[in-house]
């Protein structure tokens, strides 16, 4: 029983996708739907390369850093002492740099498809 369940536990973690960080769904969700909008609009082809873009920030940044670098790209702008809260916060400066860079490299890493094609093989007669 014991070495059932062993193997049972081996093979459902070893098919699990291997990334660095998990993020909430609605995280997922609000990524791809904005970067599809970038990219101009709700297609299978930016479907595609916005859930590259995604998987490759996320294995750079832990959901936390990736939330805090982006509350401090919202609000960095922000008029008066509210402002001046964010303007001032070096860790989230910091962080914003770091969701900079990642998103530059998955820029790079993801290209934009501009055509998905089906190709169906051909038989060798």
């Amino acid at each position: 029983m014991k070495k059932t369940v062993i193997s049972l536990a081996i093979l459902l973690f070893g098919t699990m996708p291997s990334m660095a960080y998990e993020y909430p769904t609605d995280t997922t969700i609000h990524y791809v739907l904005e970067c599809m909008a970038a990219l101009g609009g709700q297609t299978d082809q930016n479907l595609y390369t916005c859930s590259c873009r995604y998987d490759s920030i996320r294995e750079v940044l832990s959901f936390d850093d990736y939330s805090d670098g982006r509350t401090y790209e919202r609000n960095k702008a922000m008029p008066g002492k509210k402002g001046g809260f964010f303007r001032d916060n070096e860790r989230g400066e910091k962080l914003y740099d770091v969701l900079v860079k990642a998103r530059e490299q998955a820029a790079e890493q993801c290209i934009v498809v501009t055509q998905v094609k089906m190709i169906k093989p051909t038989s060798s007669q």
